[in-house]
């Protein structure tokens, strides 16, 4: 039996799964949003082809930007989430409406060891802020938050779109190309699958070099990986020294003893050939803070669900 519907929409894909009455989470789905007009008409595909029956009497959403009164507009995408929108194609009488990374921050407190690979730091702080970072189509940034009565309060944020800093004179010039040709220059415009293109051409473009398509983040990280472009090496270096410095800014800001746990698609696609120890290199070197900063334990989450983890966990 259905007990309602979970969704997870982000900037390139929107996942469903539905969620028993004992907690178990089924029928996980990912689709492109790009193959419907809006969220409607993709609900109403996956409620045909798993028998869920409308009007449902839950539902918990999730997408990608910022939740702003009852409407979330999507970063990535061109559609619109509002609660009435909800309402009216799903009948559902108990909603959640939240930014995408606060689902996933949620989830943080439920995960074990089988669901994260740790790269520095120590244990976890007990009772203290969780910080969720996640690198994918665009930037994720949110936290958990003890609520002092033994549970957990999600407080998302949009730190993707915060300014990038550079840490020395080859960050300098690339942030300079940068804001030649951006303007502002946020630290998802970097830090995302889309970022990691951008990056690649701002590197080629200080060195002379020209390129006859556009480079593909997945095929800019499989030739570092495999030593055959030294752009692509550069790059990924750079991605992930900044995707540390950021992460060290975010900890300080948060006080995050709790632990920084990297999720997003891109990190967890690399895998071993993350390089961790640049990675708490950056996010370590804060001056005078470094002694606050280095037993904060960092993880990659390697959970497949954590979106629909959190939706569940809210629910409840």
């Amino acid at each position: 039996m259905t007990h309602a519907v979970l969704a997870d929409i982000g900037g390139t894909n929107v996942r469903f799964a539905t969620l028993k009455a004992d907690g178990t989470i089924v029928n996980r789905e990912a689709w492109l949003t790009s193959l419907y007009p809006d969220f409607a008409s993709a609900l109403k595909s996956y409620a045909e082809i798993f028998h869920v029956q409308l009007p449902i009497h839950s539902i918990a959403i999730c997408a990608a930007g910022p939740l702003l009164g009852e409407r979330i507009d999507l970063t990535n995408c061109a559609w619109e989430i509002s609660r009435q929108e909800i309402q009216q194609s799903t009948g559902a009488s108990q909603i959640v409406l939240v930014n995408d990374f606060a689902a996933v921050a949620r989830a943080l407190p439920d995960l074990d060891s089988k669901d994260l690979h740790h790269i520095g730091g120590s244990a976890p702080a007990l009772n203290a802020t969780k910080l969720a970072l996640g690198p994918g189509t665009g930037l994720g940034v949110a936290c958990a938050i003890p609520d002092g009565r033994g549970g957990w309060t999600a407080n998302p944020g949009e730190g993707g779109h915060a300014d990038l800093a550079p840490n020395n004179d080859r960050e300098l010039a690339i942030l300079f190309h940068l804001m030649r040709e951006y303007g502002h220059v946020s630290v998802e415009r970097v830090l995302s699958g889309p970022g990691l293109e951008i990056l690649y051409l701002a590197i080629a473009s200080l060195d002379g070099k020209n390129f006859n398509t556009k480079p593909i983040a997945h095929d800019i990280a499989k030739a570092a990986h495999a030593s055959t472009d030294e752009t692509a090496i550069e790059a990924v270096s750079i991605f992930t020294a900044m995707l540390g410095s950021a992460a060290g800014s975010l900890a300080l800001t948060l006080g995050a003893q709790g632990g920084v746990y990297i999720a997003g698609g891109i990190v967890k696609q690399w895998g071993t050939n993350f390089d961790a120890k640049l990675f708490r290199h950056r996010f370590e070197s804060k001056g005078r803070m470094r002694h606050y900063l280095e037993p904060i334990p960092s993880f990659i989450v390697t959970a497949e669900d954590l979106a629909f983890r959190g939706l569940a966990a809210m629910l409840a």
